[in-house]
């Protein structure tokens, strides 16, 4: 057994042993049962060449009880409904985003660029700026050549500004690229008269 892989379980499953007990209960029989899945779990961790592969430690510790529960109820004669039924709680989502979460993130970033590319130069410039790069006030101003005050009201005018488009545009239509074209597009000549 390896410091690392050691320091590895002290890290992440310890932490976590509670709440997979818990999720354990519901599947397990006995208490007896759900503390032999734990003991396997570790066992398995522990015998493991390498760790390093793990991205997702919660993900893969369940991943790995969930396939003990699963070994063990093949090799049962006699498998109870309720156990089958309650695998679903073994169900539990890694940290990662999944596909969709990440094309909607990504589609809002886009529209999100899109409010801020309308915006007037100078104002956009200190947006960027601020909001975007997190530069203090101080920072901005020396960048962008302009006084502090002017930073301090090019930063709230662009909120101003993103708010009424927001308002025009509406949120629901993030999603929607070709409605967010069409949109930005029409009205872009009207940006800068508000």
């Amino acid at each position: 057994m390896r410091d690392d892989t050691v320091a590895w379980v002290i890290k992440h499953f310890l932490p976590f042993e509670a709440e997979l007990r818990s999720v354990l209960r519901r599947v397990c029989a006995s208490p007896e049962e759900v503390d032999d899945v734990i003991q396997d779990v570790y066992s398995r961790v522990l015998d493991s060449p390498s760790l390093a592969h793990v991205r997702e430690p919660k993900a893969f510790l369940v991943q790995t009880a969930k396939n003990l529960v699963i070994d063990k109820l093949r090799r049962d004669a006699v498998v109870r409904i309720d156990a089958v039924a309650n695998l679903e709680d073994l169900n539990v989502p890694g940290d990662s985003p999944d596909p969709e979460r990440i094309a909607m993130a990504r589609a809002e970033l886009k529209w999100v660029i899109g409010l801020i590319a309308n915006l007037p130069a100078r104002c956009k410039a200190v947006f960027r700026a601020r909001r975007i790069y997190g530069m203090s006030q101080k920072e901005t101003a020396e960048t962008v050549g302009i006084s502090e005050e002017l930073v301090e009201y090019e930063t709230r005018r662009g909120l101003d500004l993103i708010s009424k488009m927001i308002e025009r545009v509406g949120t629901e239509s993030a999603l929607d690229k070709a409605a967010i074209h069409k949109n930005m597009f029409a009205k872009k000549k009207n940006v800068h008269d508000l």
